[in-house]
């Protein structure tokens, strides 16, 4: 009995071995696939992520050389894409002279790589760049099973790069004041100087997405050092304010030769991240005469320096949420020359990083429409001396837009739209060495011939250059606000 059961019993081990050895075989095979597809799309993503960063690298210029873009980050994927090349593609040569290349066709990019990469590249706005990248990817499970025996996997990157390569933007765009003059310089006796410049891919000069007015200053605007610092660019510029431009003398030591300004197509406003202030909160702070010092924090109310006073700001984030700036005496950031210092919190030491930046939020009165409530203001007689950080993106002055885009151009009505915050007077005298950021913002800098009026680069809505003297606007590629990196 017990050997008839043996007996037929026998060979169910080796149906059992054998559909085991099935299963595991399969487990294997999924395994493996599950690895290769994981290993795969971490390979096409880091692709994706350097090519869009290599061809973010040149946005920011105007009119923007869509083939040298696509040309950078085409040759970053195939560097970095097994089996892939540049030859047979779109951009074999030079790449098409248009802000996308690629379009997808059933799903996937029609920039063929070879070994079963696609690619779609995209200018998207002046300052980001979209790479997306197929690859189709060999299974080894899905034959065991009947399935298809690819998987198509996409990754996509888009990069910024906001460092505008200019001394000088001014951004205002409104259709109904296509003809303004972005910049504006009023007085016969003001000169804009803007120095810097050069290097690969430095601009430098003006951009305006309307109009240059210069005056009737000679010179009304000069470059320095003459044919290395920049060019005028602008939109819309006016028969009238072209004349003007051209005039002997009005203009010297522009980079390219030939009639000024230089034609350009529009340049969208970055959107630089605003630093959050420190927890501290002080209920605004007036110096009347002798020297106080100012500690980062949100300022309830009006920091006023008043004319026998001195104000030395501590390193950090200031922000002024009402009431704005007024300086009537000396406000500062500490120099090597204060250190060792301690205070606020901190011990300063040589070699410490001194840098600052205001925050100012404009705001109306009631049924204003100019949107001037909460000025920063540097009066006749004055002096302004601010240092940049790297950790507060080289900005020194950040004037806040108010509210979203439909809030301020609603409500801030006075021509040509926009806020009226920054107002330097003439006779002012200030050095800010890093950058004036205010993209919704008319700004007015006066300038004396009695002291320096420096600023770093200036963005702005619009600008009005007028006083005595010379405004010294300064293209250094080392303190440009900058917003550089992959954002998805």
């Amino acid at each position: 009995m017990h050997g008839s059961w043996l007996r037929k019993q026998s060979g169910q081990a080796v149906v059992l071995v054998a559909v085991a050895v099935v299963v595991l075989t399969a487990i294997l095979a999924l395994a493996l696939d599950g690895g290769g597809i994981y290993l795969d799309r971490r390979e096409v993503q880091n692709a994706a992520d350097s090519a869009a960063l290599a061809g973010a690298e040149l946005l920011m210029t105007v009119p923007p050389s869509y083939p040298s873009i696509h040309n950078q980050a085409i040759g970053n994927l195939v560097k970095n894409l097994p089996g892939t090349s540049i030859a047979g593609t779109v951009c074999s040569a030079t790449c098409p002279n248009l802000a996308t290349i690629g379009f997808p066709s059933g799903g996937i990019g029609t920039i063929n790589l070879g070994a079963g990469y696609y690619a779609e590249l995209s200018v998207t706005s002046s300052y980001t760049y979209l790479v997306v990248v197929w690859h189709t990817h060999r299974v080894a499970v899905a034959p065991i099973h009947g399935f298809q025996s690819t998987i198509t996997l996409q990754a996509r990157a888009v990069a910024q790069n906001a460092n505008l390569p200019y001394a000088v933007a001014v951004l205002q765009d409104k259709p109904a004041y296509a003809q303004w003059h972005d910049l504006n310089i009023t007085a016969s006796t003001s000169v804009l100087a803007l120095q810097g410049g050069g290097g690969p891919g430095a601009r430098g000069g003006v951009f305006s997405n309307a109009n240059i007015d210069p005056g009737n200053g000679i010179p009304a605007i000069t470059f320095s050092p003459a044919g290395n610092a920049g060019d005028l660019w602008a939109v819309n510029e006016t028969s009238g304010d072209q004349t003007l431009l051209n005039a002997a003398g009005r203009v010297t030591g522009q980079q390219t030769a030939g009639t000024l300004p230089r034609l350009a197509s529009h340049l969208d406003s970055p959107s630089y991240p605003e630093p959050a202030p420190p927890a501290a909160s002080f209920n605004g702070s007036t110096v009347v005469n002798g020297t106080a010092y100012l500690c980062p924090g949100q300022y309830t109310n009006q920091v006023n320096v008043q004319g026998a006073g001195t104000a030395i700001l501590f390193p950090g984030v200031y922000q002024v949420t009402a009431g704005g700036v007024n300086v009537q005496g000396t406000l500062r950031t500490l120099t090597a020359a204060d250190l060792p210092i301690s205070g606020c919190g901190q011990t300063l030491t040589s070699g410490a990083d001194l840098g600052v930046i205001i925050e100012v939020r404009p705001d109306n009165t009631g049924g204003s429409t100019q949107c001037n409530r909460n000025p920063f203001t540097v009066e006749s007689g004055a002096t302004l001396t601010l240092t940049p950080s790297l950790n507060y993106f080289n900005i020194n002055l950040y004037i806040e837009t108010m509210g979203p885009a439909s809030t301020w151009q609603n409500v801030c009505t006075t021509q040509p739209l926009g806020t009226n915050v920054l107002q330097f007077s003439s006779g002012a005298c200030y050095n800010v060495s890093g950058a004036v950021f205010g993209p919704a913002d008319n700004m007015i800098m006066g300038t004396s011939s009695a002291c320096a009026t420096t600023v770093g680069q200036v963005i702005a809505w619009t600008l009005t250059v007028n006083g005595t003297g010379t405004l010294n606007a300064t293209f250094n590629a080392n303190r440009l606000p900058y917003i550089k990196g992959l954002t998805q």
